[in-house]
């Protein structure tokens, strides 16, 4: 059994070449991103389809002048022998008549009250469609990191099929600057999807959610948008978490944790355009108002004097007023003379998310300091799942995920489409991803877990730390 793939691209959208799509849906395999020394005639041979195939499938292809270059993304058909197959035999095609009168009877429902919190009758659907809209024809990073987040649903999907769960998925091209409303209107497809993922620009939130809840659609939106459409339209499901949330509540973990038995050091770096200026003034803030004065040195500070801030009595934990990674490459050097020559001292260090993408470098550190890292995700690299996923992905696309990215895009993709799809499945129209809805999914990389908003959507309330031991082992402390 296949899932069935539709990508369909507005005309008013992208390119006249592309004008036939507008109307209608087209089955695509996959979407390549073209690597260095690639050829059409190459492409054509790897995925095992014709060089009209792929020409049909991609029409500017033709256009005069046209150069296949690195970086470009372009769409992969089936095989004309493949789709004859598939439609013969049933596979491609999931069984849809149960699946649309499930969805007709919910935006039946929602029409009745289209303003209203109260959501209609739970259904179970025989095929779950996914709509996903993001900008994957953008040529910029995030289009590349929107294409490795598609791959990861696939590659989901193809994991639910397995399972015996039927999908239909429909990708839209939705660029910066798309006019939502323009694209609703020329897609009559996009009102029966049962969940969407997307958008990832602000502006174009507010449209989708209120289209979402008119048609009692799931919309899950798991990039940075600044909306606050979550706290009032029941249909939207927030991953992100802002940075003045997750700010607040590593304060909070670093009291629990850290205000007794502790001594606080601060250290600075003399640049405050670091990032993490506002953060660390806002944690000594706190520590003040419980009565707790933090020591505050310099990476600058002889070795001397910087030693003075150290309690060899009690143990000592550091915050560090960057992320970047010279800093604390220098931080840890310096704690290492520090340890030579006062090796009883007991030093931890409260870290930041952006620490994950230096662990391959300074992991020996991470454990010797005790490294605690608050954060929504994390992925061990020596999971045999990630790097079982790791070496199909590689092996699928000629190339690793982007290592220069946290969180990964292809294993954010991945979980949040066995969360929801899955909890779908088990619990119909329903499923709203709270703590009691168990999906059974075990995440690679980002934990889910929702909490209504009021009357409003839901909101992922994941937190936890993630903390280096000095035995060499690691752990998460979930919040």
């Amino acid at each position: 059994m296949r899932h069935i793939i539709h990508i369909a691209l507005a005309a008013l959208l992208i390119a006249t070449s592309l004008e036939s799509s507008a109307q209608g849906t087209t089955q695509w395999r996959d979407i390549h991103k073209v690597k260095r020394h690639e050829t059409v005639f190459g492409i054509a041979r790897n995925y095992n389809i014709t060089i009209d195939e792929l020409l049909n499938a991609n029409p500017e292809m033709r256009e005069k002048g046209y150069e296949l270059k690195k970086g470009a993304v372009i769409f992969i058909p089936y095989s004309k022998d493949d789709a004859q197959s598939s439609t013969a035999t049933g596979k491609t095609l999931p069984a849809k008549t149960t699946a649309a009168t499930d969805k007709s009877s919910a935006r039946s429902a929602a029409k009745t009250a289209p303003q209203s919190a109260a959501k209609p009758a739970a259904h179970r659907l025989s095929t779950i469609r996914i709509g996903i809209m993001l900008p994957f024809l953008d040529h910029s990073s995030e289009g590349t990191r929107m294409v490795e987040y598609y791959r990861g649903v696939r590659a989901a999907l193809d994991s639910l099929s397995k399972e015996g769960i039927k999908t239909e998925i429909n990708l839209w091209n939705i660029n910066k600057d798309s006019v939502v409303t323009s694209v609703l209107a020329h897609n009559p497809a996009i009102a029966k999807q049962n969940i969407i993922f997307g958008p990832l620009y602000t502006s174009q939130v507010r449209p989708l959610a209120d289209f979402c809840r008119k048609n009692a659609i799931k919309l899950v939106m798991p990039f940075s948008v600044s909306a606050d459409d979550v706290t009032t339209n029941p249909y939207v499901y927030q991953i992100y978490q802002d940075d003045a949330a997750l700010s607040g509540r590593s304060i909070g973990a670093f009291i629990e944790r850290f205000a007794q038995g502790y001594r606080p050091i601060f250290v600075n770096t003399n640049t405050p355009s670091d990032g993490k200026y506002a953060f660390t003034k806002a944690l000594r803030e706190v520590l003040e108002g419980k009565g707790i004065k933090p020591e505050i040195t310099n990476l600058n500070t002889p070795l001397g004097d910087f030693a003075k801030h150290f309690s060899s009595t009690t143990a000592n934990v550091i915050v560090l007023n960057s992320g970047a990674y010279k800093p604390l490459e220098r931080l840890c050097a310096k704690l290492d003379s520090l340890k030579k020559e006062y090796p009883s001292l007991r030093i931890s260090t409260y870290g930041y998310n952006e620490w994950f993408i230096y662990q391959p470098n300074l992991e020996s550190y991470f454990f010797k300091y005790n490294v605690h890292i608050p954060t929504t995700y994390y992925f061990s690299r020596t999971s045999d799942r990630v790097e079982n996923f790791e070496h199909e992905y590689k092996a699928r696309y000629g190339q690793g995920m982007n290592p220069d990215c946290l969180p990964r895009m292809a294993l954010l993709g991945f979980d949040h489409t066995m969360f929801f799809v899955r909890g779908i499945s088990k619990y119909g129209t329903d499923f709203n991803g709270i703590a009691k809805q168990d999906t059974g999914y075990k995440p690679m990389q980002s934990r889910l877990i929702f909490k209504r908003e009021g009357k409003g959507g839901y909101q992922n309330s994941i937190f936890q730390i993630i903390r280096f031991k000095t035995d060499g082992t690691m752990d998460s402390l979930t919040y």
